[in-house]
């Protein structure tokens, strides 16, 4: 495997890149409008939510055309018309879309999970309920009527775990599709003030043909950083009221586990069959104030998390958090750095929450205890993620925030987690600043303090039991049309420890530097319609001043016909690992594109030398990843993702692995789908290269093969984010050395069911 080393030649690429013109690319931004100010009607009547806009009300709803296509082209003439129905009646937001089409044989129609409808035609509506430009409530719907919905956040980006519970449906004729939605209050927070509101709004119809088309109701000025801050505004809602202020949800978990140890020829052994019954509770104090209580509730995942590839990889793996009692106003706990991550609370028999917003006063709160206290164990190079196991630890969070004005924010953090003779407390303070529409500066400033307890320190090497330290996170951005850059610092003491977030490295600093361009075409007739570039150099230091890393790299992306996506990297690397400097070249390119409708194909390959960190030496890797997802028809839906890591030194290969990620989903309708997933993994082991072979004592070797595969049939029937039907059977088994085939080890049968009582 050979790779370029010379260095200049990156410097060259970058310069070649960002000075030569490209042909197509538009050089000043397009005329932007100034805001409308829309009335928006109250008017008594309940429609029929069938996807018709055919009752007379909507004639008397607010009317506002799509006239701007805002992606791939700037601010241009759309090429299909979209017209959006408008109004409430003191309860309930009705919506209501007439999405024309020339050729609505070209419609998308495809049945989908929930919150999976992106690769569908769709159409939207997003709501800035407080008017602060930072954040916002989405809706939306495809031409089957299926629903997604997100949070629209400021320095996170779209939250697709949040979820409301709303309706909608939606009927295609022979000039495209027609959709109707109802947005209870009670899905929203606004300001409980009984007066005359502004909102924030966006409409928006994703159109995916040879390109995706986004259009909507107003230009976006690419020379404005800030997003939200552009919406239209929605004037009125003096008589909205939160209209099902009260939400209980009653559960019910049945499952029956068999296990057993295959290398002990150890017969399958059972518990026998597990019951258990939960309460949530979500309680809509005022508009702006929602109470959130959970009772012996039931957090174990329905689907496994997708198999992901971690040999020779020395930090803790990230995984999203998605159970309900956790997802409802989350985003009021989030700061720039992950210090809550609710992952950790495994068990809890109780929790409880409120969250809100009064004027410029944002805040939240919440409890839980847990029968287990796991948390991450970091260091400058490595994280390990510890579980101890029937150790109840209490959990406690405290959020604050205060609007400034201008998109500016201040805000505080507290978290506490104990347990006997162990305790993490976390202090911080965040924010962020604009100091015009193009430059902004994110920043957040932390303390900890932490004690374990003996056993702790004992089970697990812990050397000090009780730790205390700073960390602060500095984040300047740039950005405009044509160019953007950014300044990050990070600092995080050695002994600074978020137990109850995801922190996974400390004792370090550093510091980054980017630089950027982009290109756009406005030619039709052009195979690509935005091109972008980026230099990045870092520098990682440890508290002693030993550097850990510095590295240079370009990236760039294209985005291009048949809703294609190519991206890729070349970079220089100095790396430290015991004491020795590595210095690396590296090289990676990512591809996906819809050749037809409904198949999507995509892969990666990344290699270049590679710090092998088991025998502290440097080799080389070569990683490739194809994937294919393709939908067959309207109701069947296939997907494959491969992946396959080979490690290599000069001696030869040390090891490969891989793992599959396969899904088969028939789709019934909008509401339930049965769904057959199967997750490998493989990893083979040349142990003579490893530098504990031991030729003699064959117990001191690596194995030399593992193999894992796990098996899940789920049938799922939803009809909202809360009352929802599960049933299924999931196994695993494994394969080593030892043992001459994959051997199961675990069976388990699953049902759940819960109801969402609106008072």
């Amino acid at each position: 495997m050979q790779i370029l080393n010379d260095r200049f030649f990156y410097w060259v690429i970058l310069a070649v890149l960002i000075a030569t013109p490209i042909a197509g690319q538009s050089a000043s931004k397009k005329t932007v409008r100034e805001k409308i100010k829309y009335q928006l009607p109250h008017i008594q009547t309940i429609p029929v939510i069938d996807g018709k806009i055919s009752e007379s009300v909507w004639s008397k709803a607010l009317v506002i055309k799509l006239n701007y296509e805002t992606s791939p082209a700037e601010n241009s003439a759309p090429p299909v018309k979209t017209t959006l129905y408008l109004y409430e009646n003191g309860r309930t937001l009705y919506v209501a879309f007439d999405a024309q089409d020339s050729s609505p044989e070209q419609i998308r129609d495809f049945l989908l999970d929930r919150d999976d409808i992106w690769n569908s035609d769709f159409v939207g509506i997003k709501f800035d309920t407080f008017n602060e430009s930072r954040k916002a409530f989405q809706f939306f719907t495809n031409a089957k009527g299926v629903q997604a919905d997100a949070i629209q956040e400021d320095f996170r980006g779209d939250e697709p775990t949040w979820d409301a519970i709303w309706d909608s449906n939606a009927t295609i004729s022979s000039q495209g599709y027609q959709v109707e939605m109802a947005i209870p209050y009670s899905a929203l927070r606004f300001p409980a003030t009984g007066e005359l509101q502004t909102w924030g709004i966006e409409a928006i119809r994703f159109l995916p043909r040879k390109v995706v088309h986004r259009l909507a109701n107003a230009p976006v000025d690419r020379n404005i950083a800030c997003n939200i801050c552009q919406y239209d505004q929605l004037v009125g809602f003096s008589k909205a009221v939160n209209s099902s202020n009260l939400i209980l949800v009653p559960s019910l978990v049945a499952s029956q586990s068999e296990t057993r140890d295959p290398l002990a020829n150890q017969s399958w052994q059972t518990d026998g069959p597990d019951q258990s019954v939960g309460l949530d509770i979500r309680w809509g104090i005022t508009a702006d104030t929602v109470l959130n209580a959970t009772i012996n509730p039931d957090f174990s995942q329905v689907e496994a998390d997708a198999a992901q590839l971690d040999i020779n990889s020395t930090f803790s793996i990230f995984l999203q958090e998605k159970r309900p009692f956790f997802l409802d106003g989350s985003d009021y706990f989030n700061t720039p750095n992950r210090l809550v991550h609710t992952r950790d609370i495994v068990e809890p028999d109780y929790g409880l929450k409120i969250s809100g917003q009064s004027e410029k006063h944002s805040y939240g709160v919440f409890v839980a205890d847990d029968q287990h206290t796991s948390f991450l164990l970091p260091t400058s190079q490595s994280s390990e993620l510890l579980t101890i196991q029937n150790l109840n630890s209490n959990n406690q969070v405290l959020r604050y925030a205060y609007d400034l004005g201008n998109k500016n924010i201040i805000g505080a953090l507290a978290t506490q987690r104990t347990a006997d003779g162990y305790h993490n407390r976390i202090t911080a303070i965040d924010g962020k600043y604009w100091f015009n529409q193009n430059n902004s500066l994110t920043y957040q400033v932390m303390h900890s303090a932490s004690q374990y307890s003996q056993e702790m320190s004992l089970h697990y090497d812990l050397e000090e039991l009780n730790i205390s330290d700073n960390a602060v996170s500095l984040n300047y951005k740039y950005d405009t049309r044509d160019w953007f850059g950014y300044l990050n610092h990070r600092y995080f003491g050695k002994n600074f420890r978020a137990d109850l977030g995801f922190i996974g490295r400390v004792d370090f600093s550093r510091s980054e530097v980017g630089l950027g361009r982009n290109w756009y075409s406005d030619d039709k007739k052009s195979l690509w319609n935005e091109l972008q570039v980026l230099l990045d150099w870092d520098r990682t230091l440890d508290s002693s001043g030993k550097e850990l890393e510095q590295e240079l790299e370009v990236e760039f992306d294209i985005e291009g016909n048949y809703q294609s996506n190519t991206s890729g990297s070349i970079g220089i690397r100095d790396t430290e690992w015991n004491g020795t400097v590595y210095k690396e070249n590296f090289y990676s390119i990512r591809f996906f594109f819809e050749p037809v409708a409904g198949l999507r194909v995509g892969g990666s390959i990344a290699g270049g030398d590679s710090v092998d960190f088991v025998n502290n030496r440097l080799g080389e890797s070569i990683r490739f990843s194809p994937s294919v997802s393709w939908q067959i028809n309207q109701h069947w839906l296939t997907s494959i993702d491969y992946s396959k890591l080979i490690f290599d030194h000069s001696e030869g290969e040390l090891f490969n692995a891989s793992i599959t990620n396969f899904r088969l989903t028939y789709q019934f309708n909008a509401k339930s789908f049965l769904r057959l997933t199967l997750q490998s993994r493989r990893v083979q082991k040349f142990a003579e290269l490893y530098n504990d072979y031991d030729p003699i004592n064959s117990d001191n070797n690596v194995n030399s093969l593992f193999k894992n595969l796990s098996s899940q049939i789920l049938y799922s029937y939803k009809v909202n984010p809360q009352t929802l039907f599960f049933a299924g059977y999931s196994d695993q088994g494994f394969q080593d050395d030892r043992l001459s085939s994959i051997q199961k080890t675990d069976k388990t049968l699953f049902m759940k069911f819960s109801y969402a009582w609106q008072l």
